[in-house]
């Protein structure tokens, strides 16, 4: 006759039987924390954002790809610390910089910002005013032929309005944004020139294309021309060769 341990359900369970069921479940426990880190994380970390602080800057207004504020240099900022503009919710802040092109201009906003992006959220045409006196074209410097993989997010979630997800929440999020005068910005798989994120336009200096609704969200290579404009790279895109990886 065996000897082997079977059970018995009105008796209490053998000891290896016991083992065995423990050693089980905790297998299958470590297992599904690996599938929802897997599930819950982003192919890119940006890393962390600061938010809320009131910020108040005189500089050159720049409407083209997307409206930024380049202030003027100092100590810190030696080029020039440039703002991206954003309005409330998914809207850029292209009606505030109406006529403002190449004008001086003082800037008062809500800074968010993550990584190399300072973006000022903007929500009333006061917070973005003319100033008198002749303007200084702010230097815009090549930085030569580039090929940079990434991913493509809307510039206030990268900034640090929020988190950027993953999936398709966050594509059609990201497009919404875009779509509504947010700048597009690309986060790189590896910093490129030193830095790691960038303002997105298209070979002609102005905003992206349509086409780059398709790219958002999801790993992908450009090739374009890369600038320095105040202390923010700016890469206007030949989207034409732009691909999926």
């Amino acid at each position: 006759m065996s000897r082997r341990e079977f059970f018995v359900g009105y008796l209490p369970a053998p000891a290896s039987i016991r083992r065995f069921s423990l050693a089980t479940a905790c297998v299958l426990c470590l297992a599904f924390a690996l599938l929802a880190a897997i599930l819950g994380g982003a192919w890119l970390d940006i890393g962390a954002s600061d938010f809320g602080e009131e910020i108040s800057a005189e500089g050159v207004f720049v409407a083209q790809p997307y409206p930024m504020l380049i202030a003027r240099p100092d100590a810190a900022h030696p080029d020039g610390r440039t703002f991206l503009l954003g309005g409330e919710g998914k809207r850029g802040a292209q009606e505030f910089g109406e006529g403002l092109d190449g004008r001086n201009a003082r800037l008062q906003g809500i800074l968010v910002k993550r990584g190399d992006i300072d973006m000022a959220l903007v929500s009333a045409a006061d917070q973005l005013r003319p100033l008198t006196g002749a303007a200084s074209a702010p230097t815009t410097i090549p930085l030569g032929r580039w090929r940079i993989a990434g991913e493509i997010c809307d510039g206030k979630c990268a900034a640090g309005g929020m988190r950027p997800g993953a999936g398709l929440a966050h594509k059609a999020c990201a497009n919404l944004c875009v779509s509504g005068g947010l700048p597009p910005i690309l986060v790189s798989a590896a910093p490129a020139a030193g830095r790691s994120f960038f303002l997105l336009g298209s070979e002609d200096g102005g905003a992206v294309p349509q086409a780059v609704y398709d790219l958002m969200a999801a790993p992908v290579l450009l090739e374009g021309e890369l600038y320095r404009r105040g202390d923010l790279l700016v890469y206007l895109v030949d989207w034409k060769r732009a691909k999926r990886l």
